[in-house]
């Protein structure tokens, strides 16, 4: 056992110190979905594939709205929009005290 300390001892730690210390997050995170307005065009086919019903459509606008407190990051809004207009950010911090923060339009 002496021998596995001492070889450890020395070793970079495998840890950061999070969050005081960030790693990039890696390419492909499904991180917060993001839409973009000026590409929606309210088809609602994102609405009508999401599982969780994270999805909803704006009876004004017709532009999607996402229930981050509802969303299980599948990808399935992502993957069947036909104008690319959602898409999952880097941005994976979405805890919150406040539900109505966790809505992203």
């Amino acid at each position: 056992m002496l021998p596995e300390v001492l070889h450890n001892l020395f070793r970079k730690p495998a840890t950061v110190k999070y969050p005081y210390e960030r790693v990039e997050p890696p390419e492909g995170l499904r991180g917060k979905p993001a839409i973009d307005r000026e590409r929606c065009d309210g088809c609602g086919f994102c609405a009508d594939v999401c599982p969780a019903h994270a999805l909803t459509l704006d009876d004004k606008t017709k532009k999607p709205r996402i229930q981050l407190t509802r969303c299980i990051f599948c990808g399935e809004c992502v993957g069947i929009c036909p104008r690319k207009a959602i898409r999952f950010t880097k941005e994976y911090e979405l805890a919150t005290y406040d539900k109505r923060e966790a809505v992203s339009e």
